[in-house]
């Protein structure tokens, strides 16, 4: 039984989070966002998707980390 996050066949790189407008918008701030987010194309029945990224989950977990960090200062 695999106890880590992601299976030992893939990485956090090949793993990517959907992230719908409008909390993606502040990923976009970003320096890495144009290079390694993909954008969602929705179809006309997925209307809610149009703004819509797939991010790196690596990312959000740097964020997330950077974020426990300065909450502890």
């Amino acid at each position: 039984m695999e106890t880590d996050l992601f299976p030992s066949n893939s990485s956090a790189n090949d793993v990517y989070e959907l992230v719908k407008w409008p909390e993606v918008q502040e990923l976009m701030e970003y320096d890495w966002f144009r290079n390694e987010c993909f954008l969602c194309n929705a179809s006309d029945s997925q209307e809610q998707l149009s703004s819509a990224y797939f991010v790196p989950i690596r990312r959000l977990m740097e964020i997330d980390e950077e974020g426990q960090s300065q909450s502890l200062i």
